[in-house]
């Protein structure tokens, strides 16, 4: 049989692998674990010595809140000095500081760690699961992001991977992902909207099935949009609840605000099968007197629902988006896949059911679909091609353009365009013998710098000696099919390359 290739969804607060065997994607077991679903947790123990991860790490969260990292997700491939990651970063109990370049990293002890090496820790627990489970080495793997990653964020993924001794064959956006296991081994014709409400992104992609031929026609999501909002949001009621009902200012330490996200989480969770949930928390709320007292409090899902309904209605303004720009109407959609553990909850269930006019399909495990997928996708990659193989065209997530005069950014990809894809700017000198030009990379929809993302710069060196303006400089932007960039540029009168250095910030 051809080799394996291990299809695997990383998740914000969750990750599953699947492979192809005998023909059928199998999801596997995970060392240590009692289901096939890990939780994305790193616990560093004996002052980082000892390092653990998945469940046993989750366990360690109470009693080690500031050396136990969860949801690095959100801080993957992102700037230190972004207002996003400043927001998020007070909500987490571990230290984050400035790395190199502006980049994240995680404060352990006397160690600094970067995103991608804790994801790193993740994927090679994964990685030693599935060789255990095969009983061979497995070397290839494809693994997930958002659909609305950026640059950095899919190469930061990809080092991962390369740390965890995989070779990445591609990187797959999960909607599409979980689109491939919804029509694998069956003949469709059918527009399918993937609405994928996972622990710390949401995504929304419009597709086009038509047997085993999958087209992506366009895609919307928001990074900072999960159940760990939600999880936030319940958090957010409870302190607000204690310091009314005792007229107090709550120090809501590390170890209290971790104690309040547990219970947060398992609310969550245990509404989707009953009413309503009575909540005791031991020794919680500190008096004046230096008595501790409990806290006690019954949610129901009728005030749940009042809670989350600003979060669920956001995901709402991202399809509207989705379907517009796909030129599609909600009542042109043929199905709707659910993916993701938040998509579990009853009311998101209603509310998909009441934007879209029709029920979406529950047939598939939301937390299990999008790693099945991506391993269908690396089984065709490395077996020959036949006609069952599926054929996947996806698009660029996100606009990309270069920085001109003054504020202004000539738009050079736009979101959702097909890929692969290529295209060629050219430029040239600002002054009399300039040596080296360096241009601003941006991604976004915005045509201004201030209102778009800074993904990195490009350094044109080595310049022949030319008067100002005489200089033409091609430089080719190829997006691959993983949607990342790769430049080249070629001085248009001599055809010699030039030498090109690719800064992505957020990298380290």
């Amino acid at each position: 049989m051809s080799e394996y290739v291990l299809g695997i969804d990383l998740g914000t607060s969750t990750t599953a692998a699947a492979l192809v065997i005998d023909g059928i994607p199998q999801t596997i077991p995970i060392t240590g674990e009692e289901t096939q679903i890990m939780p994305s947790v790193v616990s560093f123990l004996d002052s980082g010595r000892t390092i653990v991860v998945g469940t046993e790490a989750k366990k360690k969260l109470p009693q080690n809140p500031e050396n136990t990292v969860y949801s690095i997700k959100r801080l993957v491939g992102r700037k230190f000095s972004n207002p996003d990651t400043k927001k998020y970063a007070k909500m987490f109990p571990y230290r984050i500081v400035e790395g190199p370049n502006d980049s994240v990293v995680i404060q352990i002890h006397d160690r600094q760690y970067s995103p991608q090496d804790v994801s790193a820790m993740v994927l090679s627990k994964i990685k030693a699961a599935a060789e255990a489970f095969v009983g061979c080495e497995i070397q290839k793997a494809v693994i997930t992001v958002p659909a609305n990653y950026n640059e950095p964020q899919r190469r930061v993924t990809q080092n991962a991977g390369k740390m965890a001794g995989l070779d990445v064959i591609r990187i797959i956006n999960e909607p599409t992902a979980a689109a491939l296991a919804y029509g694998f081994g069956n003949r469709f014709n059918e527009k399918i909207a993937v609405y994928d409400f996972g622990g710390g992104t949401f995504d929304i992609t419009i597709l086009e099935v038509r047997d085993n031929f999958f087209e992506v026609l366009s895609t919307e999501g928001d990074s900072f949009l999960g159940g760990d909002d939600i999880d936030n949001a319940l958090v957010d009621y409870f302190i607000v609840d204690i310091e009314a009902t005792h007229n107090i200012k709550l120090e809501c330490t590390n170890t209290v605000r971790t104690i309040l996200i547990s219970e947060a989480e398992r609310i969550k969770k245990e509404l989707s099968a009953v009413d309503s949930i009575a909540l005791t928390i031991k020794n919680l709320i500190p008096m004046a007197s230096g008595a501790m007292l409990d806290y006690n409090i019954r949610i129901d899902r009728v005030l749940f629902e009042q809670i989350i309904s600003p979060i669920v209605t956001r995901s709402f303004d991202c399809c509207q988006r989705a379907l517009e720009n796909a030129h599609l109407k909600a009542v042109d959609i043929d199905a709707i896949v659910l993916v993701g553990g938040t998509t579990k909850i009853p009311y998101i269930q209603h509310k998909v059911s009441d934007f879209f006019g029709k029920d979406p399909f529950l047939g598939i495990e939301t937390e299990l679909v999008i790693a099945m997928g991506a391993s269908i996708l690396g089984q065709s990659l490395v077996e020959d091609q036949h006609k069952e193989s599926p054929v996947l065209l996806d698009v660029v997530p996100m606009s990309l353009g270069v920085g001109t005069a003054g504020d202004f950014i000539e738009m050079l990809i736009e979101k959702n365009e097909p890929l692969p894809l290529e295209r060629t700017s050219v430029f040239t000198n600002a002054s009399d013998n300039q040596k080296a030009v360096r241009i601003g990379i941006y991604q976004g929809d915005k045509t201004k710098k201030s209102e778009s993302h800074l993904m990195g710069e490009i350094l044109l060196s080595d310049l022949r000696t030319a008067r100002r303006g005489e200089l033409k400089i091609q430089v080719t932007f190829e997006v691959d099919t993983n949607g990342v960039l790769n430049v080249k540029a070629m001085d248009l009168e001599t055809g010699n390359r030039q030498n090109i250095e690719l800064n992505i910030l957020g990298l380290g």
